[in-house]
């Protein structure tokens, strides 16, 4: 006898809530999506007759469902702390996509409704699973380049994201370097101790009349001594581009980059290899295998992957390059 599927359901169904809610419903053994949730009525209309699920009429209909045992999060990431709290109170394992908060008490909330549940909580740094990165940790872990001296990072996105001034420094940090704090203290297997952060405007789109970084170089110290170069970039129009290299006393290791050639050189529409147009694409194996270990764990109550702690950790780091940014100078990772 097959043992009961579990039923997921999916919090926020833009591009990011949709790709989830079509891993569960198609990508996902083991797992059937049972329903969907955006303020946005017709999106949810949409993606629920795509997918046959069911659109529910607010959040709190969500979660009380006896059929959801899995809770997807996918909102815009200010509401990130409200919507984990309601859904881990209602005690359904909950997957929050990063970043897990805006600040640290936010974060504790979200860890202590958990912990009061006694609900799995999963923070979404997808790049864990992705096949490449998974197979440096193992190699990093075990010993064969030696202990891992030096990190870099680089992170390009096509276009710009549009936001306000106010708030690009915070969206650069909060939304794309976050992955980056996370994969470093992943691979590295240590924590950030300090962070240095210089932003510049360096591309834009139509509406943001060249004001609103779109570029951040973040300088990383690590407590035992390691270092790290984080590049974030918003516009690189040739592709959507994620490279990495953990440079350690017996070798290198390198994700994403190309071996092959002494020199490459990227222009749109041409290159010496292939190259990835968003992060649909270059993650989508990654995102599949992320759900799949998370609904997995839902019947064994397995740990999850990428702990509140984690989440919590990144969150802080980034917080710290917000604060250098406006100090001008390094900052240490709140505790």
């Amino acid at each position: 006898m097959s043992a009961p599927r579990i039923g997921v359901a999916v919090i926020g169904v833009g591009a990011m809530g949709e790709q989830h809610a079509t891993n569960a419903a198609l990508h996902v053994p083991g797992a059937t999506l049972v329903a969907v949730f955006d303020a946005d009525r017709a999106a949810a209309t949409r993606v629920a007759a795509d997918l046959g699920a069911e659109p529910c009429a607010s959040l709190e209909a969500l979660v009380s469902r006896d059929d959801v045992q899995v809770v997807v999060i996918a909102t815009p990431s200010r509401f990130h702390a409200d919507h984990a709290v309601v859904s881990l109170a209602a005690g359904k394992d909950t997957l929050l996509e990063k970043p897990m908060a805006h600040s640290l008490a936010d974060c504790d909330r979200i860890v202590a409704a958990a912990e009061r549940a006694k609900a799995r909580l999963q923070i979404g740094f997808m790049r864990r699973y992705d096949p490449a990165y998974a197979e440096a940790k193992r190699l990093i872990t075990s010993g064969a380049v030696g202990e891992p001296l030096l990190f870099r990072a680089v992170h390009r996105d096509r276009e710009a994201t549009p936001t306000s001034v106010e708030a690009g420094v915070r969206a650069l940090m909060f939304e794309s370097a976050i992955h980056d704090f996370d994969l470093s203290r992943f691979l590295l297997g240590d924590d950030i101790a300090t962070v240095s952060t210089t932003v510049a405007v360096l591309s834009q789109g139509p509406d943001a009349q060249g004001r609103v970084p779109t570029a951040a170089l973040n300088a990383v110290i690590y407590r035992r001594g390691a270092l790290a170069g984080i590049e974030t970039y918003w516009g690189a129009q040739y592709a959507y581009d994620v490279r990495t290299e953990v440079i350690c006393a017996a070798g290198t290791v390198m994700i994403g980059q190309q071996q092959r050639t002494r020199l490459d050189v990227y222009v749109e529409g041409h290159a010496r290899h292939d190259l990835f147009t968003d992060w649909r694409e270059r993650f989508r194996d990654a995102y599949r295998a992320e759900l799949t270990d998370f609904v997995g764990g839902a019947t064994d109550r397995r740990p999850p992957a990428v702990t509140g702690a984690d989440g919590r950790a990144a969150v802080a780091a980034a917080l710290a390059g917000i604060a250098a940014h406006a100090s001008g100078r390094a900052e240490r990772v709140p505790a």
